[in-house]
């Protein structure tokens, strides 16, 4: 009698380990999921549920492609704001040692950025704006932007993520400009 309770519990675990498998498994291919070159994954049926707002969406991507804090501790301060079909996206950059590795690091982080985005359905325009700590020739650090890019549609379109580098980005943006 003890036998066929014992074989009862094990086989109850073993089918409720299986059916949480199954589970798990209809979970991973029920959404597309977006990896990018540090093969961190974007849920890009969250990206494209038009039930929650464009900004907000934005702001999750950026979230989980560059954290909330900064490579020195400070808050990234993400802001989106949506203003008709433009979307504007504000953040800071990573602690860089001169103006030019602030920069690079903007473009880069952009690229990363414009690889999930164009996958995004309902996105046609965005201004992206990098914020950064600079240093004066006296020791003192004032906050201003790296750099800004603003894409259209039309640009985004024309976009070949698969062969798209950071040293293209001021060619094909509709505006570009770094300090």
């Amino acid at each position: 009698m003890k036998k066929l309770l014992y074989i009862g519990a094990l086989s109850t675990l073993l089918l409720a380990g299986c059916s949480e498998e199954k589970a798990k498994e209809d979970a991973s291919t029920s959404n597309p999921v977006e990896t990018t070159e540090n093969e961190l994954a974007i849920d890009m049926a969250i990206a494209n549920d038009k039930s929650i707002p464009l900004e907000e969406r934005i702001a999750k991507i950026a979230t989980d492609l560059f954290g909330t804090t900064t490579t020195d501790g400070s808050d990234r301060n993400i802001i989106v704001e949506g203003m008709g079909d433009y979307y504007y996206l504000s953040m800071m950059n990573d602690d860089a040692i001169t103006q030019k590795k602030a920069i690079d690091y903007a473009q880069q982080n952009t690229v990363e950025l414009i690889r999930v985005l164009k996958g995004i359905e309902d996105l046609s325009n965005i201004r992206i704006n990098w914020q950064a700590n600079f240093k004066d020739a006296y020791g003192n650090i004032n906050p201003g932007s790296a750099m800004t890019v603003l894409l259209k549609k039309g640009d985004f379109d024309k976009i070949d993520v698969a062969n798209f580098k950071a040293s293209d980005l001021k060619e094909i943006a509709t505006y570009y400009h770094a300090t």
